[in-house]
């Protein structure tokens, strides 16, 4: 049976950064009671696992509400939270703990000058790291990294700060100009399929062990995600627009799409990690 397991949830395309690499879409976002309804269709679906995103979700007013209902109509699921926590403090900081299984920071480099350059503004990576010191121990941290010709030299330097933390996963994305500024700036941040593989091979041989890497070219961005977008239009693993999951079902949505090969099926949704 086609199924989707995971989703992406751009919840808000609203953001406090700028960053120049970013593939955000802009689009109106919906009511929470239209959001609920969303959750209803992923629920009665089958998926497993929600991870809310953006732009920054922190600024979608009724996202804690939101969660708090998806949790309560099905507790098993598990929720993920990607933020560049610039409005996270201890108050917020022990709702996210309540509600969500994940939490994801950002962290590009070790030097606070590139996040300035690239739009991520000034003192992301003092904020990042005091998240990670707030969080540690008391939810799944991950961090995400996005892999540029500018910063890919650096990007191995950033073990020395997650070594001192719990973090249970830390990805690597291929800079990837597919929608908004990545395709604007791509000039200014591909980086090639030689420095990629160059980056992967220096962190494979990385003592890293309690920590799970992981790697996303631009084949894993084709075969892993399926994206709902702050409008409610859904996007396949090719970056379509299939439907909007307002208006139509999600079997509706996904019946002409083969799921076999799907990576995210291979995945165990990180149920170890609860």
């Amino acid at each position: 049976m086609n199924k989707i397991y995971s989703v992406c949830w751009n919840i808000t395309e609203k953001c406090n950064e700028n960053c120049t690499f970013c593939y955000r879409t802009l689009s109106e976002d919906l009511s929470l009671e239209d959001n609920k309804k969303i959750a209803d269709k992923l629920i009665e679906h089958g998926v497993e696992k929600i991870t809310f995103a953006g732009g920054e979700p922190l600024l979608y007013e009724g996202l804690f509400e939101l969660a708090r209902y998806i949790r309560e109509k099905k507790p098993s699921i598990l929720l993920s939270l990607t933020t560049n926590g610039l409005l996270i403090n201890d108050k917020m900081s022990e709702i996210i703990i309540s509600l969500f299984d994940w939490i994801t920071f950002d962290i590009e480099s070790p030097n606070e000058e590139y996040h300035i350059k690239v739009g991520r503004g000034k003192e992301h990576l003092i904020k990042a790291i005091k998240n990670l010191s707030r969080f540690n121990g008391k939810i799944n941290l991950k961090v995400n990294t996005v892999a540029t010709k500018q910063n890919f030299n650096h990007i191995p330097l950033i073990w020395k700060i997650l070594k001192h933390y719990d973090i249970k996963r830390w990805k690597i994305f291929r800079y990837y100009p597919i929608t908004y500024k990545a395709v604007d700036n791509q000039e200014e941040f591909n980086i090639s399929d030689q420095e990629y593989l160059n980056l992967t091979e220096i962190i494979k041989k990385m003592p890293i062990t309690d920590t799970q890497v992981d790697f996303n070219d631009f084949e894993e961005f084709k075969t892993t995600y399926f994206s709902i977008f702050s409008n409610g239009d859904l996007k396949d693993n090719a970056g379509k627009v299939t439907c909007n999951i307002l208006e139509s079902s999600i079997d509706e949505c996904i019946k002409n799409i083969d799921l076999t090969n799907h990576l995210v099926r291979k995945r165990a949704f990180e149920k170890f990690y609860r």
